[in-house]
């Protein structure tokens, strides 16, 4: 009995954590809301690598699941309602946290029930309903958050824009193994196409559905253009040359501010002559042209406008959430069909030996330029959405720390598997944009409630308030768990089956040799 109850509270450990944490950090109806979404994501893992013969077994399994997850709410809100006054959080009566933790109780058991049901169906309906299932959650997931007050939309929203890049630097990582530092450039390319064309800055307000596809293929030029030197290059060379190129491209952008172009032979001839004044003036002929706006950037960018809509507003999040939300199923489509193609073969021959592919007849330059190019046109669909959401852009946003975020995500998730990928986008994301900005304002109350007004010495007060960040420590946690990934589970969270095959041995769990996951 023992053992079964270890097992049971180390199979429900992980999700149990973050519920915990989730409630205890935002209480109030937030442990209902994430108990409804770990609770049917607990339902699905308790099924998978068993044979369910029937939905009633899925069920049985699904709400157990559940019911283990909804348990940690339970407990997670009456804690939460003990520390609310240490923690300088707003009091909360243990009834209400209690009623709060019952009901996160009994909708994680529903929502593992009904997943842990759709697995017991037979195969040709099982990924239908289920597909069918997830697609009803995030289509209603902006109403549950409105009606539960959680106020998680707009943070969903910029989950999903680093979801979609992620997506397209697996392209170039995950599945044609060229390594790219500098994948915030094309971010940037992006966002600043829009900028250009759907902007006062240079008299171009054009429409923000016909400038969307036009910053995708601008990205994917500059995906190209970076591809071209770089094809000689593996390795860390490679990367080198990427992370030069993400490091340029923002200096680019915050420099543009006096732009004055002159025909070239004009300018030639009249240097020559000793009359450079001659050039025949392109741009900028009255005054330099300030193209970029500097650090300043570019303010206000169009928004999209749809019929019965209207122009998206800013303080709406609806629009904004579907429409990146399309954006990324879409994504996930196109990449999906690529990865099946011919051309998706070829990459994953690239990636495992580049004199193997060559042999076979695999063109090495096209190839790998078409891995750039596609990885960097769904980077230009992400950077299009996100000038258009903020109304502005500025070079600041697209420095390097952006690209090695964006890694991240993919190595976290496991290289070359979209699902791991996405997976890794909300982990890492929800801690950067959700759990850390939210603890950080409960360590501050925590500090400024019980524990600075005890410390007698100001500069050491003054230490502490200012030292305790986990904001400031973001990228240290993104490092360490990366170090932490690559000892315990170097193929991500859900690798593909290649990856797992290279990295375990075949005395280990997996027990898959290289070549049934290459025939996959």
């Amino acid at each position: 009995m023992t053992q079964q109850i270890i097992k049971t509270i180390k199979s429900s450990g992980i999700l149990g954590a973050i519920a915990v944490l989730t409630v205890l950090l935002f209480g109030g109806w937030s442990g209902t809301v994430i108990g409804w979404l770990l609770g049917s994501a607990a339902g699905f893992m308790r099924c998978q690598g068993k044979r369910i013969l029937s939905p009633q077994e899925g069920v049985r399994l699904g709400a157990l699941a559940g019911l283990e997850l909804g348990i940690w709410l339970l407990l997670a809100s009456l804690l939460q309602a003990l520390l609310a006054p240490i923690l300088g959080q707003p009091t909360v009566a243990l009834s209400d946290s209690f009623q709060y933790g019952i009901l996160a109780l009994v909708v994680a058991t529903l929502a593992g029930g009904v997943m842990g049901a759709l697995q017991g169906l037979p195969n040709e309906r099982r990924r239908a309903a289920t597909l069918v299932t997830l697609a009803f959650i995030l289509i209603i997931f902006p109403f549950v958050d409105q009606l539960a007050q959680t106020n998680w939309i707009a943070t969903i929203i910029q989950i999903q824009i680093f979801i979609m890049l992620a997506l397209g630097l697996n392209i170039t990582v995950g599945y044609a193994g060229l390594l790219d530092l500098g994948y915030a450039a094309f971010f940037a390319i992006g966002a600043y196409t829009t900028g250009f064309l759907s902007s006062p800055q240079l008299n171009m307000e054009w429409n923000f559905w016909l400038v969307l596809p036009i910053a995708a293929v601008v990205a994917a030029i500059f995906g190209v253009i970076l591809g071209a030197p770089t094809l000689r290059l593996r390795g860390d060379y490679l990367a080198i040359v990427t992370l030069g190129f993400g490091e340029i491209v923002p200096v680019v952008f915050r420099n543009l501010t006096g732009v004055r172009i002159e025909e070239p032979i004009s300018k030639i001839l009249g240097s020559l002559v000793g009359h450079p004044e001659r050039a025949i003036c392109l741009v900028g002929c009255d005054r330099a042209l300030n193209l970029t706006g500097g650090e300043a950037g570019i303010n206000p960018i169009g928004r999209p406008t749809l019929p019965f809509i209207g122009t998206f507003d800013a303080s709406d999040y609806l629009p904004w959430y579907y429409l990146i939300l399309s954006l990324v199923v879409f994504s996930y489509f196109m990449i999906s069909r690529l990865k099946d193609s011919r051309l998706g073969r070829a990459w994953t021959a690239i990636r495992e030996d580049e004199l193997a592919a060559s042999a076979m007849g695999i063109n090495l330059v096209q190839t790998k330029l078409l891995a750039f190019a596609m990885g960097a046109t769904f980077s230009g669909f992400a950077g299009a959405f996100y000038a258009a959401n903020i109304s502005a852009i500025f070079p600041s946003v697209f420095d390097f720390s952006v690209s090695v975020i964006i890694l991240c995500m993919v190595i976290l998730g496991g290289l070359g598997n979209m699902s791991g990928v996405i997976l890794g986008g909300i982990i890492i994301m929800s801690a950067d944009r959700l759990y850390l900005p939210q603890l950080a304002q409960v360590l501050k109350s925590f500090l400024n409630t019980s524990v600075l007004p005890n410390i007698g010495s100001p500069p050491l007060r003054d230490f502490i308030a200012t030292s305790i960040d986990p904001i400031q420590m973001r990228l240290f946690l993104f490092g360490l768990t990366l170090v932490i990934m690559m000892i315990v589970r170097p193929e991500g969270l859900v690798p593909d089956a290649l990856h797992r095959a290279e990295l375990h041995s075949e005395n280990e769990a997996t027990q898959e040799s290289l070549a049934d996951a290459r025939s996959q």
